[in-house]
């Protein structure tokens, strides 16, 4: 956790693996209670941000999930996650346009990040556009060969 840290500092780390663990096991309201206090001990704490905003997609409050993943790209717009996470909760608001918008300029600074394609996929499917969905698949597993969601997705498309 690192000497240079207060101790509160600290204790928003210990919040933050706490609830990321909850996360990892899908339990979203312990997330989301352990993730709130770790931003509320440091606001900076970028991870905090991303994963409290992954909590309230897992309990669908996409408004709120997108206002957190919006302050983690305050603290570092050049990290990709949130912004994909921004639109994953735009395209379960409906606003797909948006959605496409947001995963394409991505794609084009961080054409590896895994995730990235998958979720273009899906947008692509949801506006009746397989074969551009199956061409992000094939990038996806390209660059993550185990992704397994990916391989199920080509499966069903091409059935």
């Amino acid at each position: 956790m690192g000497w240079w840290r207060t101790p509160q500092q600290r204790e928003a780390v210990r919040k933050l693996v706490q609830g990321t663990s909850a996360l990892a096991r899908r339990r979203w309201d312990l997330a989301l209670e352990r993730l709130q206090e770790a931003c509320r001990l440091d606001p900076q704490l970028y991870g905090a941000r991303v994963n409290l905003g992954l909590a309230l997609l897992g309990l669908e409050r996409y408004t709120a999930a997108i206002e957190q993943f919006r302050q983690a790209t305050a603290l570092d717009p050049g990290r990709p996650k949130a912004w994909m996470n921004i639109a994953v909760a735009e395209a379960a608001l409906g606003h797909v346009d948006r959605a496409r918008e947001i995963l394409e300029r991505l794609v084009a600074t961080h054409p590896r990040q895994r995730d990235l394609h998958y979720n273009l996929a899906t947008l692509h499917l949801r506006r009746g556009q397989p074969l551009l969905a199956l061409a992000e698949l094939e990038l996806e597993l390209a660059g993550h060969p185990g992704h397994r969601l990916a391989r199920e997705l080509v499966r069903r498309v091409r059935a």
